[in-house]
Protein backbone atom coordinates (compact mmCIF):
# COMPACT_ATOMS: atom_id res chain seq x y z
CA UNK A 1 0.00 0.00 0.00
CA UNK A 2 2.57 2.60 0.89
CA UNK A 3 4.29 1.59 -2.44
CA UNK A 4 1.24 2.40 -4.54
CA UNK A 5 0.63 5.73 -2.35
CA UNK A 6 4.45 6.95 -3.07
CA UNK A 7 4.41 6.25 -6.12
CA UNK A 8 1.12 7.95 -6.85
CA UNK A 9 2.49 11.03 -5.16
CA UNK A 10 5.35 11.42 -7.38
CA UNK A 11 3.77 10.18 -11.15
CA UNK A 12 0.02 11.64 -10.46
CA UNK A 13 0.20 14.10 -8.54
CA UNK A 14 4.12 15.36 -9.44
CA UNK A 15 5.02 15.65 -5.62
CA UNK A 16 8.43 13.59 -5.42
CA UNK A 17 9.50 14.29 -2.03
CA UNK A 18 7.95 11.15 -0.32
CA UNK A 19 9.82 9.27 -3.25
CA UNK A 20 12.95 10.57 -2.66
CA UNK A 21 12.77 9.86 1.01
CA UNK A 22 12.11 6.40 0.03
CA UNK A 23 15.03 6.40 -1.75
CA UNK A 24 17.53 7.81 0.35
CA UNK A 25 15.61 5.47 2.68
CA UNK A 26 16.36 2.05 0.93
CA UNK A 27 19.60 3.14 -0.09
CA UNK A 28 20.84 3.84 3.86
CA UNK A 29 18.75 0.40 4.54
CA UNK A 30 20.73 -1.73 1.57
CA UNK A 31 24.38 -0.19 2.97
CA UNK A 32 23.81 -0.75 7.05
CA UNK A 33 21.86 -4.11 5.93
CA UNK A 34 24.71 -5.53 3.90
CA UNK A 35 27.15 -4.55 6.81
CA UNK A 36 25.29 -5.95 9.65
CA UNK A 37 23.64 -8.81 7.77
CA UNK A 38 23.01 -11.58 10.66
CA UNK A 39 21.18 -15.30 10.95
CA UNK A 40 17.69 -16.12 11.26
CA UNK A 41 16.65 -15.94 14.55
CA UNK A 42 15.85 -19.35 15.69
CA UNK A 43 12.75 -18.57 17.14
CA UNK A 44 11.72 -17.23 13.91
CA UNK A 45 8.14 -18.17 12.86
CA UNK A 46 8.15 -18.14 9.10
CA UNK A 47 6.05 -19.27 6.00
CA UNK A 48 6.02 -20.28 2.58
CA UNK A 49 5.31 -17.17 1.63
CA UNK A 50 8.24 -15.36 3.77
CA UNK A 51 11.27 -13.91 1.89
CA UNK A 52 14.01 -15.60 2.28
CA UNK A 53 12.48 -19.11 2.97
CA UNK A 54 14.80 -21.33 4.16
CA UNK A 55 17.47 -20.80 7.35
CA UNK A 56 19.52 -18.22 4.97
CA UNK A 57 20.82 -15.20 6.44
CA UNK A 58 19.53 -12.20 5.36
CA UNK A 59 19.59 -8.70 7.05
CA UNK A 60 17.25 -7.28 9.50
CA UNK A 61 18.29 -3.62 10.67
CA UNK A 62 16.14 -1.22 10.54
CA UNK A 63 12.89 -2.15 9.17
CA UNK A 64 11.96 -0.57 5.70
CA UNK A 65 8.29 -2.03 5.67
CA UNK A 66 7.70 0.44 8.78
CA UNK A 67 10.32 3.25 7.93
CA UNK A 68 8.09 3.62 4.13
CA UNK A 69 4.67 3.28 5.76
CA UNK A 70 6.57 6.53 8.13
CA UNK A 71 6.94 8.23 5.14
CA UNK A 72 3.89 7.62 3.35
CA UNK A 73 1.80 8.60 6.40
CA UNK A 74 4.09 11.67 7.30
CA UNK A 75 3.21 12.80 3.10
CA UNK A 76 -0.30 12.44 4.01
CA UNK A 77 -0.93 14.68 6.88
CA UNK A 78 1.34 17.16 4.93
CA UNK A 79 -1.68 17.11 2.57
CA UNK A 80 -3.65 16.90 5.18
CA UNK A 81 -5.16 13.50 4.50
CA UNK A 82 -6.05 12.79 8.68
CA UNK A 83 -8.02 10.08 7.66
CA UNK A 84 -5.92 8.48 5.21
CA UNK A 85 -2.74 8.79 7.54
CA UNK A 86 -4.22 7.94 10.86
CA UNK A 87 -5.50 4.76 8.82
CA UNK A 88 -1.71 4.12 7.66
CA UNK A 89 -0.98 4.28 11.51
CA UNK A 90 -3.34 2.02 12.40
CA UNK A 91 -2.03 -0.60 10.08
CA UNK A 92 1.76 0.01 10.60
CA UNK A 93 1.03 -0.55 14.41
CA UNK A 94 -0.80 -3.97 13.21
CA UNK A 95 2.58 -4.67 11.58
CA UNK A 96 4.53 -4.06 14.36
CA UNK A 97 2.72 -6.51 16.67
CA UNK A 98 2.72 -9.11 13.28
CA UNK A 99 6.38 -8.50 13.23
CA UNK A 100 7.03 -8.67 16.80
CA UNK A 101 4.95 -11.84 17.16
CA UNK A 102 6.21 -13.92 14.37
CA UNK A 103 9.53 -12.94 15.70
CA UNK A 104 10.37 -11.30 12.30
CA UNK A 105 12.21 -8.30 12.97
CA UNK A 106 13.73 -7.41 16.43
CA UNK A 107 12.31 -4.53 18.40
CA UNK A 108 14.82 -1.63 17.67
CA UNK A 109 14.64 -2.70 14.12
CA UNK A 110 10.81 -1.76 14.01
CA UNK A 111 11.94 1.33 16.71
CA UNK A 112 14.51 2.52 14.32
CA UNK A 113 12.56 2.05 11.10
CA UNK A 114 10.44 5.01 12.75
CA UNK A 115 13.22 7.04 13.44
CA UNK A 116 14.45 6.53 9.84
CA UNK A 117 11.31 7.14 8.12
CA UNK A 118 11.03 10.64 9.99
CA UNK A 119 14.95 11.48 9.64
CA UNK A 120 14.92 10.43 5.84
CA UNK A 121 11.64 12.43 5.61
CA UNK A 122 13.20 15.50 6.36
CA UNK A 123 16.51 14.57 4.29
CA UNK A 124 14.30 14.79 1.25
CA UNK A 125 12.73 18.08 2.56
CA UNK A 126 16.09 19.87 2.48
CA UNK A 127 17.42 17.90 -0.66
CA UNK A 128 14.48 19.20 -2.15
CA UNK A 129 14.62 22.69 -0.76
CA UNK A 130 18.26 23.01 -1.89
CA UNK A 131 17.49 21.64 -5.66
CA UNK A 132 14.86 24.49 -6.48
CA UNK A 133 17.23 26.93 -4.97
CA UNK A 134 19.48 25.31 -7.28
CA UNK A 135 17.23 25.49 -9.81
CA UNK A 136 16.29 28.99 -9.30
CA UNK A 137 20.08 30.59 -8.61
CA UNK A 138 20.63 28.89 -12.23
CA UNK A 139 17.97 30.19 -13.87
CA UNK A 140 18.08 34.21 -12.63
CA UNK A 141 18.97 35.59 -15.97
CA UNK A 142 16.32 33.62 -17.73
CA UNK A 143 16.30 33.01 -21.64
CA UNK A 144 16.97 36.94 -22.13
CA UNK A 145 20.02 38.47 -20.33
CA UNK A 146 21.40 42.06 -20.67
CA UNK A 147 25.05 40.32 -20.20
CA UNK A 148 27.44 40.68 -23.12
CA UNK A 149 27.26 37.24 -25.10
CA UNK A 150 31.04 35.75 -25.40
CA UNK A 151 32.31 33.77 -28.27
Amino acid sequence: MQTTYILWTWVVEGRPRATVATLFMFTCRGILGYSTQLPLPEEFLGSGADFPVGNVSFFLFFSGHVAGSVIASLDMRRMRRWELAFLFDILNLLQVVRLLSTRGHYTIDLAIGVGAGMLFDSLAEKYMNSAVVGLVAKDVDGPYTNRALSS
